[in-house]
């Protein structure tokens, strides 16, 4: 399967560096990381935070993350919200107390379909 993709200058100048570092083609490399971005996603979906592993400690030296693979992480994990009733009486206090949407925020509303 062919794909496209655009990704920052600085970007894929690493990726065309890093191919002829290792001697593989540009195909290869995102092959590569595309297989190793997918084992993470499966890991982070099953619990799992992924980390380097210092071979002279066997100790976690790094851990490995993105902003996607943080989300996830977060989607898995929701905690329920305990406030206490007057923090939330003063939410819907300030709820109904909120003024109207001005008419530029219902043009910016209708626009995104809202």
């Amino acid at each position: 399967m062919r794909l496209e993709a655009t990704v920052p200058d600085n970007r894929g100048t690493a990726v065309v560096e890093l191919a002829d570092e290792l001697g593989l083609s540009r195909s290869q490399l995102i092959d590569e990381a595309l297989a190793l971005f997918l084992k993470a996603v499966f890991e982070v979906r099953s619990g799992r935070r992924l980390v380097t592993i210092d071979p002279r400690s066997s100790q976690p030296a790094c851990e490995i993350a993105t902003p996607t693979l943080a989300a996830l992480e977060w989607a898995l994990r929701p905690e329920k919200l305990q406030l206490p009733p007057e923090t939330l009486a003063k939410v819907q206090e300030l709820v109904e107390a909120s003024s109207p949407p001005s008419p530029r925020l219902q043009t910016a509303a209708k626009r995104h379909g809202k």
